[in-house]
């Protein structure tokens, strides 16, 4: 099938990205009411599946999850998670004609034969939901012309957009109607109900479109959401290792480290997240941070160019189509890997050890997130967008880090986005060498302060003025004013 993107003229491939406005609260002043009383079915119960029916039944709503008979039969997992949470559960045939509105959480690579079972089963009037749209803009998928075309997309792996509902807030969401599906002009309605339903509005909406949702949504999996995080987990552990670091203690710094720094990213942007180190330290991590994006920014524009012109779909599409050789292959590896294999030591680590004996991951974490954001916005995604993309939701890809290291964060995250950062970390890693030869324990294992030198007033303010006037700083300062019921993870 034709790539979508491809087929666009430019023009409209420019207008299609840069689509996404901020939506103020008063938008959603109508709740779920749109979708009271409407039977909603979730096609898949993974983990993007249950979460999102938990929490739109906890907002008052009506879920059934339609589920392949061998499933059903079979007492598969996704089977096991509806019954065992409480929810009604059949066959397409059974659940699917009966339904208001279908949400459509399978695997990525299921969509295509998913929708091609679904849509003659759907009653004419009702409205299919995605919360990614790959299947529409890589694929092609044409719906019929009578059924409306919504997403909800939330930016965060599932287990954090129901852990965020259960602390009385949400994860930021991108919404989006799909305009040669949309008969009645009730679309948008549709998915500001469905996305009050998932507690998206608590943590801030961006109105997008489906070629914009996938475009930067690639592009942040693939860098620094999923594939930085492993590179920088895999290369630190190894530093420290090489450097006679206890196996243990490494291990724990890198695991759940990066959940304790991007605790301060997510509430107060790069700014805050470097304010927490040491005035040396700071100044080290910020000439750490610049030579990373010197070295990966070739590889992070690549990444943009083939998710843009649709060869990483092909590619990704051609592994599927070949039993997912190279992701698991990959995923085996990982696997197999010195940290992931290395049990986090029982010592204590206080909170602000974590800064300052891991000046080297605070320095990945500020690379990776500036470079991913400059990187979408050249490209004609919208600040918020590339925000969203690529600061707000890499604390929520270290929380999974936290629980079970790489295996967890690729456990939950979708098939795609694994596929994605295997590809980057694959190529990632040999641009790191020389880099990694460099770094010695002051900058991973050990306290940097111990043998911190002096300060030149001069740089620092310089460095200071050049952190906090970073577009990224002055974006999320605006969009984090919205986030007032924000909640913090790390005591």
């Amino acid at each position: 099938m034709e790539n979508y993107f491809n087929a666009l003229p430019h023009r409209l491939k420019v207008q299609e990205l840069g689509k996404c406005d901020f939506m103020q609260n008063s938008a959603f002043a109508n709740g779920v009411q749109p979708l009271i009383g409407k039977k909603i079915v979730i096609i898949g119960c993974g983990a993007q599946g249950l979460a999102q029916g938990q929490n739109l039944r906890d907002s008052g709503l009506h879920v059934a999850y339609a589920l392949r008979e061998s499933a059903i039969l079979e007492k598969r997992a996704s089977y096991r998670n509806a019954v065992e949470n409480g929810f009604a559960v059949g066959t397409f045939g059974e659940m699917v004609p009966g339904a208001d509105l279908v949400s459509n959480l399978s695997p990525d690579k299921q969509h295509t034969g998913v929708v091609n079972k679904i849509m003659p089963l759907m009653k004419v009037g009702s409205c299919l939901s995605y919360s990614h749209g790959f299947n529409i803009v890589e694929e092609g998928m044409q719906i019929r012309k009578d059924i409306t075309v919504i997403m909800v997309a939330p930016k965060s792996p599932a287990s954090e957009v129901r852990a965020e509902y259960l602390r009385g807030f949400g994860v930021p969401t991108l919404i989006a109607v799909h305009s040669e599906n949309d008969p009645k002009g009730d679309g948008i309605e549709l998915a500001k109900a469905y996305c009050v339903g998932t507690g998206g509005h608590r943590a801030g909406v961006l109105l997008s479109s489906f070629v914009a949702e996938v475009k930067s949504d690639l592009m942040g999996e693939q860098t620094i959401l999923c594939g930085l995080l492993q590179t920088g987990s895999i290369l630190s552990f190894n530093t420290m290792i090489a450097n006679g670091i206890d196996p243990g203690y490494a291990s724990k710094l890198v695991q759940y480290g990066w959940e304790v720094i991007t605790e301060a990213l997510k509430i107060g942007g790069i700014t805050n997240m470097m304010d927490r180190l040491s005035n040396p330290a700071k100044i080290a991590a910020f000439k750490l941070a610049e030579e990373l994006k010197q070295l990966m920014t070739p590889l992070f524009n690549k990444h943009i160019d083939n998710i843009l012109s649709g060869e990483f779909s092909k590619t990704m599409m051609e592994d599927w189509a070949n039993g997912d050789k190279n992701l698991l292959t990959w995923r085996a590896a990982t696997g197999e890997t010195a940290f992931e294999k290395t049990a986090a030591g029982s010592m204590e680590i206080s909170e602000q050890e974590y800064f300052d004996h891991a000046t080297l991951l605070v320095a990945f974490v500020k690379s990776g997130v500036e470079l991913a954001y400059e990187t979408m916005t050249l490209a004609g995604i919208k600040n918020e967008s590339a925000y969203y993309e690529s600061l707000h939701e890499a604390p929520l890809i270290a929380n999974t880090i936290a629980r079970k290291k790489l295996f967890e964060m690729n456990r939950v995250i979708s098939d795609t986005a694994e596929y994605g950062c295997y590809l980057f970390d694959h190529a990632c890693k040999p641009l790191l060498v020389d880099f990694m030869d460099k770094v010695e324990v002051n900058l991973i294992g050990k306290n940097f302060n111990a043998n911190a030198t002096a300060v030149d007033n001069f740089e620092l303010v310089r460095i200071n003025a050049a952190i906090r006037n970073h577009s990224i700083e002055l974006c999320g300062a605006e969009l984090r004013e919205a986030m007032t019921a924000m909640k913090k993870i790390v005591a």
